[in-house]
């Protein structure tokens, strides 16, 4: 009896194990069941997931193209390497990293700085782009070492090439990494990795030109070996730009202006920059543009600038980034005339049978000389021989007021609208600048002398409070009261001066000195509308946009933005006037006195002192040179200025001589040029010029009267130039920061404080 509870009691035990495993084992079938039946779809997708991966495939960006069709930007295949970090451990990240820093052999590409990319990286979903083009033998390597390259990706990519290296380098702009773009509308399709464009037509039309990208759905081994394409879709390419630019034209300009440059630079050291602009006078269409120092938009294909090209766009002077002919703004000088001229007829204060005595310098105070004396002198003597006595009397008769109007008409002192990006305004001193300009000048000035009488009673105030006896006191407070009035008076002078348009700046403004300042396509838009008879058009660059398969995405047509009220008798004069420059006894006859008589040319001359810094008081002159041809029927317009180039005709007239030839056919036929690609990152150099064109002496001795006409009008009491250092100041815009670029570490100037400097350098 007692030995049968043991045994009971281990078989009730047996049953309860026997049970439990019968439920474990039920539990287990039912859970397999579970998964074999009703669950074998999803977990058949994540099994395949684990070997699928989705690649990217870049879109080629849109071509742009010419004229006639001859391509200006394109792409070519490059292999990038790139890192996916997403399931590597730190440690195998580090390894990963090593063993690419090794391959690459390269000094710029280090561990460290592999490592900053790494703690820069914001999208920690998206590959790293690691090195953009690399060679083959890279490429190679890293297949050869797969297995130490877990998440290492090779890349076929269409990078962005200029065949002709940095011709028309700022009109067209560059691409570069995209950074601050990540978070503005219209990017949210766009990778950490992508390049855009950051200047010019690559900016602007961003949009057009950026396409859309495909996606290969490819398996893959456990080292991220591909084994087979699943899936793909093909990327779409970007649209094409058809400019309405002329490459041959374009390639004279640049050339012509080079070899002007190296001339110039023989007697004026300092002429090492400028630029120059070619209109259709009846549509607006940029035929050609050129600034110098010249851009090579390859240098910053995504990739990092060396410590020379870092140097020659930020650092050195002039610096190279900015386009001259839309962000710099120039004193006109005598370019300006036509406009006090049409001004003042337009008036009816004003004959064209009227003329003035020039003795050589103007009666009113504070008499600015002329560079001759030019006896009576009419509307078209004046204009050909650049008299400033003439248009000085032109503009008291007149008022400055109807000369802003005419100036406001013909597009001075405001944005064209042109379809490139960073478009200054420049400066026209119309009445309602002097208004909102004066009333600032006045508020800053009232300000600072409110501080300097709140110092000075705080500061007597001390005095008078510790004064042990009354006589003392009456002492500081008399001595208070004294610099008080002292400076009261130098506020009203002040005032006085600084906030009220005086007769001088009428007369400066007349002849393009004062505050005058406007851009070279400005100057360009004004010669072009007195020449389309005061018809102005918005200025425009790209024609058409055509889309991958062919079709017309948009077009654009010539747009009138203004008819001046100039009437179209005053405008045929001034036609006629400006013809008389090019014929003898004018500022510019040796230029074109060879041209045929079919083929006038008209133009204007100009020669300015700015009070940008490091311009040397009659010393420095800027030249500039407005033309339209032919004279009778206009079709093309021209403006240049030539920094530092001293008179007009002698630097930026013949830039225009050389285009004219050209457009016209009165150059010997060359040989056809072949489309060179120059190799990439290097830095646009001024070319060896073997032959440059002669300054013949009769042109020569011309300018060099139009030099003295200037130093005259700068020697009434230093006023001018005094305005043309502070016009600096109150036209000045905020420019949009150029974008971001990667600058070796041993440069020790940040990027974008070499940029802001830039804002101070350019004019």
């Amino acid at each position: 009896m007692g030995s049968q509870k043991p045994k009971l009691m281990l078989q009730r035990t047996l049953r309860l194990y026997r049970g439990v495993i019968v439920a474990i084992f039920v539990v287990l079938f039912l859970r397999l069941a579970w998964l074999q039946l009703i669950q074998t779809e999803i977990y058949q997708t994540k099994a395949v997931s684990n070997t699928m991966r989705w690649i990217a495939i870049e879109a080629p960006r849109g071509e742009i193209v010419d004229n006639k069709g001859q391509v200006l930007v394109t792409n070519r295949p490059v292999f990038n390497i790139s890192l996916n970090y997403l399931g590597l451990k730190d440690r195998d990240i580090d390894k990963v990293i090593h063993n690419l820093v090794e391959i690459f052999n390269d000094p710029e590409i280090t561990f460290e700085s592999i490592k900053t990319l790494l703690k820069g990286q914001n999208r920690l979903y998206e590959p790293m782009m690691v090195k953009r083009d690399v060679s083959m033998e890279v490429v190679t390597a890293i297949e050869e070492r797969r297995r130490d390259l877990p998440g290492v990706s090779v890349e076929v990519y269409p990078q962005r090439t200029y065949p002709y290296g940095s011709l028309a380098g700022h009109l067209l702009g560059y691409v570069h990494s995209i950074k601050e773009e990540l978070d503005e509308p219209g990017f949210e399709d766009y990778s950490i990795n992508d390049l855009v464009g950051k200047t010019g037509l690559e900016k602007v039309y961003e949009k057009y030109l950026n396409g859309q990208k495909g996606y290969r759905q490819v398996e893959v081994t456990s080292l991220n070996q591909p084994v087979r394409e699943v899936r793909k879709i093909s990327p779409v390419p970007g649209h094409k730009l058809v400019l309405t630019l002329d490459l041959e034209l374009q390639q004279v300009l640049e050339n012509s202006f080079d070899e002007v440059l190296a001339q110039v630079q023989k007697k004026y050291p300092k002429a090492k920059a400028g630029g120059a602009v070619v209109l259709s006078v009846k549509t607006g269409k940029v035929l050609a543009m050129v600034s110098r120092p010249g851009l090579n938009p390859d240098d910053f294909n995504g990739r990092s600038l060396s410590q020379a090209q870092a140097d020659y766009y930020f650092r050195i002077s002039p610096p190279a980034l900015r386009n001259r002919v839309v962000q710099g703004s120039y004193v006109p000088g005598s370019v300006f005339k036509p406009i006090t001229g049409m001004a003042a007829l337009t008036s009816g204060q004003v004959s064209l049978e009227e003329t003035v005595l020039c003795t050589g310098q103007y009666w009113h105070p504070p008499k600015i000389k002329c560079w001759d004396v030019h006896g009576q002198t009419d509307y078209y003597k004046a204009i050909a021989r650049s008299c400033n006595v003439y248009f000085q009397e032109m503009a008291r008769r007149a008022g400055v007021e109807i000369i802003g109007q005419v100036g406001q008409e013909f597009g001075l002192g405001a944005r064209t609208g042109i379809d490139l990006p960073f478009e200054s305004s420049g400066l026209l001193p119309h009445i309602e600048w002097q208004k909102k300009e004066f009333a600032a000048r006045q508020e800053k000035i009232n300000q600072t002398f409110d501080q300097k009488i709140a110092t000075l009673e705080k500061e007597y105030n001390s005095r008078i409070e510790v004064a042990s006896t009354e006589k003392d006191k009456k002492q500081w407070k008399k001595e208070l009261a004294n610099k008080k009035r002292s400076l009261e008076y130098e506020r009203q002078s002040e005032l006085s001066f600084r906030t009220k348009w005086h007769d001088y700046d009428t007369y400066n403004t007349a002849i393009g000195q004062g505050y005058n300042q406007f851009t070279i396509i400005q100057l360009a838009n004004y010669v072009a509308t007195l020449a389309n008879n005061g018809q102005r058009h918005k200025p425009y660059v790209v024609e058409k946009i055509i889309d991958a398969e062919g079709n017309v995405v948009q077009e654009f047509n010539p747009e009138v933005m203004l008819t001046t009220s100039v009437s179209l008798e005053v405008l045929e004069e001034t036609r006629k006037a400006m013809t008389l420059t090019t014929a003898p006894g004018g500022t510019a006859y040796s230029l074109f006195w060879r041209f045929p008589e079919e083929i006038k040319v008209a133009a204007k001359t100009g020669t300015a002192q700015p009070g940008r810094a490091g311009y040397v008081k009659n010393k420095d002159f800027d030249g500039l040179f407005i033309a339209f041809a032919p004279a009778d029927d206009p079709e093309i317009a021209f403006a240049g200025v030539i920094e530092h180039g001293y008179s007009g005709s002698g630097s930026a007239g013949l830039v225009a001589k050389a285009v004219f030839e050209e457009y016209f056919g009165l150059t010997k036929p060359k040989p056809q040029q072949q489309q060179v690609t120059l190799p990439p990152a290097s830095v646009p150099q001024t070319p060896v010029v073997e032959e440059t064109p002669v300054i013949e002496e009769n042109e020569e001795q011309a300018e060099e009267d139009e030099q003295q006409q200037t130093e005259g009008e700068l020697e009434s009491e230093g006023e001018e130039t005094e305005q043309s250092e502070g016009t600096e100041e109150t036209s000045a815009e905020t420019l949009p920061e150029p974008p971001e670029i990667v600058i070796p570490e041993q440069s020790s100037m940040d990027i974008d404080e070499q940029s802001e400097s830039n804002h101070q350098d350019i004019p």
